[in-house]
């Protein structure tokens, strides 16, 4: 006759004891590697650097275009070309603080931007085939982006970029609302709050002047300009409401 081996209850309870500890271990170790696999990095810099002396070198010219040689220097932030929409271009937004805005582009261009008579600090990047500026309130950490603008390569989901023709621009927004300011006129549109579009308006002869520029920008369509004027760029802006 065979003899049954039997377990004696203190023996039983610590074999459930010692199985229920390596179980937690386990587990344990399971989380920790999940939680730290899928922890992101914050996009937050808590030191913001400071902007460049030098206007020659990191500045637009004097109509906001970029100069080869400051072209150059524009970082990528991604290789996807965005959707220009109204409250955003890519992962950078109107609003959006200054310490997020170099986490998210790293390595953006900080460079000054000429516009309507005076240089707002700014950064440039690339996104996929687009060159994208966002406009700074300022240069500290409390400061936030005033205005992202596709200079060019990017459009909206309607078709609007720069380089569209007015009556393009016409036929996907309607009527605009008008701002004219010392040497150039924008028009943004109750149909698309937060979205601005900056005319070029074309010269009969030579190029336009502040003056020449500040005769259109009425009415609510785009029939008065000159022949040839066309969309410069397109942007999301912050209290841009038609």
């Amino acid at each position: 006759m065979s003899r049954r081996r039997s377990v004696r209850p203190d023996g039983l309870a610590l074999l459930l004891a010692l199985a229920a500890i390596a179980c937690g271990h386990r587990e344990k170790a399971v989380s920790d590697t999940a939680t730290a696999g899928s922890r992101a990095p914050s996009p937050y810099v808590s030191e913001i650097p400071a902007w460049p002396a030098d206007t020659s070198d990191f500045a637009t010219d004097r109509t906001g275009r970029f100069p080869a040689a400051l072209r150059a220097k524009v970082p990528s932030c991604g290789a996807a070309t965005p959707v220009v929409a109204r409250d955003s271009i890519g992962p950078l937004y109107p609003g959006q603080p200054l310490p997020i805005v170099l986490g998210v582009c790293r390595n953006a261009l900080r460079l000054w931007h000429w516009d309507d008579g005076s240089y707002l600090p700014a950064i440039a990047v690339k996104l996929g085939d687009a060159l994208v500026v966002a406009d700074m309130a300022g240069m500290t950490a409390d400061d936030v982006v005033s205005r992202v603008i596709a200079i060019e390569g990017a459009r909206t989901a309607e078709g609007i970029g720069p380089g569209s023709s007015l009556a393009e621009l016409q036929r996907a927004y309607g009527a605009p609302t008008w701002r004219r300011n010392q040497c150039t006129v924008d028009a943004a549109f109750e149909s698309r709050p937060g979205l601005v579009a900056r005319i070029a308006v074309a010269p009969s002869t030579g190029a336009a002047s502040c003056a020449d520029v500040r005769r259109y920008g009425d009415g609510n369509d785009f029939s008065r300009f000159p022949p040839g004027s066309r969309v410069e760029w397109i942007a999301a802006e912050l209290g841009a409401a038609g």
